[in-house]
């Protein structure tokens, strides 16, 4: 009697005339890729909030304020200066003020 082998959804177990992939494989390389955009999140929302306060006008030794700079002072732009304490940066030299460095 002659019966053929047959193998998961009736396909004919015998001669393969391609390798797949292990399912380890594919497990793995789906954990690792899970890692990775675990690792992403984390230092994307890290390096947002390292700019947040390496962008502040205090961190690059200056001070705020409304009246402009004076003497051995000043306005450097891009730092950022919250005067009102309303958490939204650089609306305004009224609002705001302006940062002064010292040179």
């Amino acid at each position: 009697m002659n019966v053929k082998k047959q193998g998961f959804f009736n396909f004919p177990l015998g001669k393969k005339k391609a390798q797949g992939l292990s399912l380890n494989t594919i497990i793995i390389a789906a954990l690792a890729l899970l890692v990775l955009v675990i690792l992403a999140i984390i230092f994307t929302g890290r390096a947002g909030m390292f700019r947040r306060e390496s962008g502040k006008c205090e961190a690059f030794g200056g001070t705020c304020s409304r009246t402009g700079c004076t003497g051995e002072y000043e306005k450097q732009v891009g730092y950022d200066c919250d005067l009102d304490g309303d958490g939204t940066y650089n609306e305004g030299k009224a609002i705001d003020g302006v940062c002064c460095v010292s040179v």
